[in-house]
């Protein structure tokens, strides 16, 4: 696909792209916005890098893609219960996200995606990886892929 107003580099060869050109401190224009949700569409998850931005202007660019999402069981600080926020340190007793995940897929209607935002990374950890449903579903045998076909999963 051919972009005119972002750079986008694939991260690998089936999930992710980096997409450079974009200051999100400044008003987004819909061209450009057309341009990042096709990325997102074909890549599945983009990345910015070195945006500082505000929690409105984060917030801002969320609604773009449509209205925010309030977590069931962690709504965010006051003012923004839309904005989940995540801390932890050496002394957490719990980290958010260690196990393997989908965002809030067992909402009735869940949001089309998540936008994280990093504000202090850790020296080393602190991963967040992503994987493509759809590469793996193309990586299975057919003998696989016909028996699954049909089939429907209910996540509650």
């Amino acid at each position: 696909m051919a972009y005119e107003e972002i750079d986008v580099r694939p991260v690998t060869p089936t999930l992710g792209a980096e997409i450079h050109g974009v200051d999100f401190s400044k008003p987004l224009g819909n061209r450009a916005f057309s341009e990042i949700h096709d990325a997102l569409i074909e890549h599945q998850v983009i990345f910015f890098r070195d945006q500082d931005i505000t929690l409105d202007q984060h917030k801002d660019f969320g609604r773009k893609f449509g209205d925010l999402h309030v977590h069931p069981s962690a709504p965010g600080p006051e003012g923004h219960p839309d904005v989940l926020t995540i801390h932890a340190d050496e002394n957490a007793k719990q980290i958010a996200g260690e196990r393997w995940h989908s965002d809030v897929s067992c909402d009735p209607e869940p949001p089309m995606g998540s936008i994280l935002r990093l504000h202090t990374i850790p020296p080393e950890g602190g991963d967040t990886l992503f994987a493509s449903m759809y590469a793996a579903y193309d990586a299975l045998s057919d003998k696989m892929k016909d028996y699954l076909d049909g089939l429907t999963a209910i996540h509650d």
